[in-house]
Formats: structure tokens, C-alpha cells, sequence
């Protein structure tokens, strides 16, 4: 188990005391891998999985994969094998936890209101080599095309995790399309930072 996995584990058993209903997101991740991997499919993890894995830990209900048309049209031959039924054209639901997999196809428009397309893969650095996690500056880049409220949560909390050295390292490899906005997010996480140090206990 990895990392991530095991941290959206955690995250899980903590939160069924008050939701028991909790999807098993740390179950279907490895699953939708598997499935991703025996088709052949270059893709990204991106959404709420990839925000745990670069260290703000939160709760999430699916799984968010960017991927080529090609290799979206590819999954129909693994499905049954690797435990998913197709919910509809961009989305799976792994049968077992009931999670949904949400497939962000290259060319489609991204959630939220933006308009803006979704990229593609080879637009979006992996973290490193053999991963499969969309590194943080293209995540918060997708993050900030998307615009949506927890989009941009998450982008606040991420900021928040970063010391001044990350953040400049950040803001470096950011598209210049997005620096104006993360400044302004950084200054907002700062200040947020600044008021949880300073206020009364």
C-alpha cells in the first residue's frame, strides 16, 4: 500500500464514526490503477486523491483520472475483470465500494465554469518518474482553470503546506497565466496561517 493509500485509509476509519456510509476510496484507487495499467493507459490522478497526496488531508468520495480519448475508449475491455461498471461515458463506479471514477478526457471541458479544456497528458508532469500523480504546479493549474469553491479550498490549503522556498519553486514552474492568482491565494493562505498562530485558546 502506498502512501496516499494509506493515508485515504486513515482518513476513512477516522470519518465513519460520523459517516458510515463513506465511500472506500483507498480500496478502489489501487483497483482503478490495476485497470488503468492492463489496458495500457497514460493518465494522470488529479482531483481530491492527488490534493491528499501533496499533504492537505482531506476527505474524498472518487477518484479523478486524466486521460487521453484512446485510452478512455480502452477501459470497456477491463472493466468486468477489474471489478467496474461504466456509469456513463466519463465516468466508472468500481462495484465493490461503490466509488465513482470520473474521467477527465483531453479535449472535454474541465468542471466547473471555465470552459477551458481538459489538457493533455503530456501537458501534465507526473510528480516523478514511475508516478502517476499529477505534480502540484499542474494540479493547482487544473485546480485554478476548474474555479470551482473546493478547487480553490484546495488550493488555499496546499499553499499552505509550502515554506517560502516550495512557494517560489511553485510559482517558478507555474504558467505565467496563473502566478497573479497564486500570489493572491498564497497571501490569502498566509494570512489564514497568521490568524490560527494568533488567535486565543
Amino acid at each position: 500500500m502506498d502512501a496516499t493509500t494509506a493515508t485515504l485509509s486513515t482518513l476513512r476509519r477516522f470519518a465513519t464514526a460520523v459517516r458510515p456510509d463513506l465511500p472506500a476510496v483507498d480500496v478502489a484507487l489501487p483497483a482503478a490503477r490495476a485497470l488503468l495499467a492492463a489496458v495500457g493507459a497514460d493518465y494522470r490522478v488529479v482531483g481530491g486523491v492527488a490534493v491528499v497526496h501533496h499533504g492537505y488531508e482531506r476527505l474524498t468520495v472518487d477518484v479523478d483520472v486524466l486521460l487521453g480519448p484512446e485510452d478512455a475508449a480502452r477501459l470497456d475491455v477491463g472493466l468486468a475483470a477489474h471489478g467496474f461498471r461504466r456509469e456513463g461515458a466519463r465516468r466508472l463506479r468500481h462495484e465493490a465500494t461503490g466509488v465513482l471514477v470520473d474521467l477527465l478526457v483531453t479535449g472535454d471541458v474541465l468542471p466547473g465554469r471555465s470552459g477551458r479544456p481538459v489538457p493533455a497528458v503530456a501537458d501534465v508532469p507526473a510528480v516523478a518518474e514511475g508516478s502517476d500523480v499529477a505534480a502540484l504546479p499542474a494540479l493547482m493549474g487544473l485546480k485554478l482553470d476548474a474555479g470551482r469553491r473546493q478547487d480553490v479550498a484546495d488550493v488555499v490549503a496546499l499553499l499552505k503546506t509550502l515554506d517560502d522556498g516550495a512557494y517560489l519553486a511553485l510559482e517558478a514552474d507555474a504558467p505565467r497565466a496563473h502566478r497573479a492568482a497564486l500570489a493572491a491565494l498564497r497571501d490569502e493562505a498566509l494570512e489564514e496561517l497568521r490568524w490560527a498562530r494568533e488567535r486565543p485558546t
